[in-house]
């Protein structure tokens, strides 16, 4: 598409203002995969911006945090501490990613964050 501005998809451009800087309220009803898609977009912004300090990215939300590493990074760059309990940097298997994503979940259980889901993604099981 080659009227888009360069890095702003049709999605992006559906949410903005019409000052083109913020996003706009928009109708969900009959919407709602655009509005998923939105939301997943946004979300996965925010957490490359804290996961860039410590040279990770998310390119596939569902793929990317299923062995957990991105997950316990990004709460590491969110708490700026540790992890109390320590994570598997190199998991090897399902057992693994598990025990990861048990570990950052715990740990934001224990700072009395509550989460919520922006929509419905299909998680592929993680291959080796």
């Amino acid at each position: 598409m080659a009227s888009e501005p360069e890095g702003i998809s049709q999605i992006g451009l559906v949410a903005r203002s019409p000052e083109g800087h913020a996003a706009k309220g928009m109708a969900i009803k009959g919407h709602e995969d655009l509005w998923v898609e939105i939301q997943a977009h946004t979300f996965r912004n925010w957490v490359n911006e804290h996961l860039r300090s410590v040279g990770m990215e998310v390119r596939d939300l569902a793929v990317d945090f299923a062995d957990g590493t991105r997950l316990c990074a990004l709460v590491e760059v969110l708490q700026k501490k540790k992890l109390r309990t320590n994570w598997i940097k190199k998991p090897l298997n399902q057992h693994h990613f598990l025990e990861n994503v048990t570990v950052a979940l715990t740990a934001i259980h224990e700072d009395g964050v509550k989460l919520v889901n922006i929509g419905k993604f299909k998680c592929p099981s993680p291959t080796l």
